[in-house]
């Protein structure tokens, strides 16, 4: 009975412990990027820049509550189906002499952001002379989609973040307009969290470069702030 008695003592000192610990220690969040060229943060000139990621990287950091942030598993050509098969083959990175694997971060993340679609659009449009109907592409982008979250959310069980696209060509508008609401409501039938870009195309000010469609470090540091906003 006494040694009983001394284990729930010992149990109950190291949950007191861990409590007191995880209040003040607050650098417990592992924050990952996926996406495309406006999740790496290309800017209106073709550079990599300072994306919304960077942005909100720093906002977690500044806050004590950053532990790891990655956007290796972004980059300019990135479509849905790369994402995907990133999972499926359990794509490795290095990062300063160390292994990881996209599986184990998803698992460890606790902020997930994606920006993903855009470059399925520019694709499917313009494959066989944009003789597609523009109804069938966003289904075929939007059920590739749906298979991604999917299996995103087999290794991640927090709320993802899709940060949605503006339009900036005419000929992708419709596009964009379709799959945006597509995106939305299905993060709302999912838990996740949509964050509208809209307010980027109506202010020239976000753009160093008019015929390119991204944009400047201005906009970024406003999308994160949009985050920001719905993280809190």
């Amino acid at each position: 009975m006494k040694k009983k008695l001394k284990f729930l003592v010992l149990l109950s000192s190291l949950v007191i412990v861990y409590f007191i610990y995880m209040l003040n220690n607050n650098n417990n969040v592992n924050y990952l990027v996926l996406g495309d060229s406006l999740s790496l943060g290309e800017n209106s000139y073709g550079a990599v820049s300072y994306g919304y990621g960077d942005f909100l990287k720093d906002y977690l950091k500044d806050n004590n509550k950053l532990l790891y942030y990655s956007k290796d598993y972004a980059s300019k050509d990135k479509t849905i189906k790369d994402i995907y098969n990133d999972i499926l083959l359990n794509k490795e990175i290095i990062i300063d002499g160390k292994h990881y694997n996209i599986k184990s971060l998803l698992r460890e993340a606790d902020i997930i952001t994606m920006s993903i679609g855009l470059n399925d659009i520019i694709f499917e449009y313009n494959l066989n002379d944009n003789l597609y109907n523009e109804n069938i592409i966003v289904e075929k982008i939007f059920n590739n989609y749906k298979n991604l979250i999917t299996e995103i959310k087999k290794y991640y069980h927090n709320k993802i973040y899709i940060i949605g696209y503006y339009k900036r060509w005419g000929k992708y508008n419709k596009l964009i307009d379709e799959l945006n609401n597509k995106y939305k409501n299905y993060a709302i039938k999912n838990n996740d969290i949509f964050i509208s870009t809209n307010f980027v195309e109506k202010n020239n000010n976000y753009f160093d470069n008019p015929n390119t469609y991204y944009p400047n470090i201005k906009a970024y540091k406003k999308i994160s702030t949009k985050i920001v906003e719905k993280i809190n």
